[in-house]
């Protein structure tokens, strides 16, 4: 029987908290050379931080209520731009044993799966300068793919692209933005209690882990089942 594991990216993989600061930082100041005085203030690492896993145009409208949309736009771009430079570099980082416990189930048949609302962009970045490309299937991204628009609908994507049945589908994921799309799209969840996220947003939806080589361990607590490395691969 065929099984999937969709992971969340920011906060479950992969951080860029140690530059994501100093990223906005950058943004903001290029934006303001083009524009002067649309940003007066830099939000705080924390203040950031709080927000990520949402859409990056969620994000922003969040930190910047108060900015014109123009200047809103060019920072949407402006950090990208940056961020994706940044990462490049390797300012950021992957996990503890998220790379060896991906081939673990890998080597039992499960078919994995990014589901981030990050952009397209960024995603492919983080995935190519860390080597994790090849471990998931084809990426799929809501600003990329014309009838995806939230992470519910990457998770349904998925799901219908590889026939897998209800019950063998998981989301692993740091922010009630995941569990909430785990639920729409009828996905088990499990949820990691070392990322961005507040723990009471993830309690009471499935297993907690504490770092990611835990997951083995939490797949086995749902009704979840691996399938045959010979017959679902």
């Amino acid at each position: 029987m065929r099984a999937l594991v969709a992971f969340d990216l920011d906060g479950v993989l992969y951080s860029s908290e140690a530059f994501l600061g100093a990223a906005y930082r950058e943004a903001i100041a290029a934006v303001n050379a083009r524009r002067p005085g649309s940003f007066p203030r830099v939000p705080t690492t924390e203040e950031i931080l709080q927000h990520v896993g949402w859409p990056v145009s969620v994000i922003l409208e969040r930190l910047f209520p108060q900015v014109d949309a123009v200047a809103v736009a060019l920072l949407h771009e402006a950090t990208l731009e940056v961020i994706c430079a940044r990462v490049a570099r390797g300012e950021g980082r992957v996990f503890a044993d998220v790379t060896a416990t991906l081939d673990a189930l890998r080597q039992e048949g499960v078919l994995l799966a990014i589901a981030s609302n990050g952009r397209r962009r960024y995603v492919e970045t983080v995935l190519a300068t860390y080597g994790l490309t090849e471990r998931f299937v084809p990426l799929l991204t809501i600003d990329a793919d014309g009838a995806v628009h939230s992470k519910a609908d990457l998770l349904r994507a998925y799901r219908a692209r590889h026939v897998v049945p209800v019950g063998q589908l998981v989301m692993v994921g740091d922010r009630a933005s995941d569990v909430e799309a785990a639920g729409a799209a009828g996905y088990l969840f499990v949820g990691c209690d070392y990322g961005h996220g507040h723990r009471d947003e993830i309690v009471g939806a499935g297993p907690i882990i504490a770092t990611f080589a835990d997951l083995p361990m939490a797949l086995a607590e749902l009704p979840f089942t691996l399938p045959t490395a010979e017959g679902d691969r």
